[in-house]
């Protein structure tokens, strides 16, 4: 039957806000993904593999609004870090 009190939580001490952050960088890990694909398709060409995941990755991009603008700055970020 389970429980019937009408309780929400099964004990009273139930810390509502314990469920950690599941996105909190969400945007900045598809630029980064983006740009490492861009730097492995100039070391290594255009393969099959790099070829499809780039088009999942584009999409992921504009699903999250991402602008040319803030990949180009990610861009420089990496190049002047290597």
């Amino acid at each position: 039957m389970g429980n019937t009190s009408g309780a929400k939580y099964k004990h009273m001490m139930y810390n509502v806000s314990r469920a950690s952050q599941k996105s909190g960088k969400k945007l900045e890990k598809a630029i980064a993904r983006y740009v490492d694909l861009i730097k492995k398709e100039s070391d290594q060409g255009e393969t099959k593999w790099i070829y499809k995941t780039k088009e999942k990755a584009q999409a992921r991009l504009k699903r999250y609004g991402v602008t040319q603008k803030m990949i180009d700055a990610a861009l420089a970020k990496k190049w002047l870090t290597q």
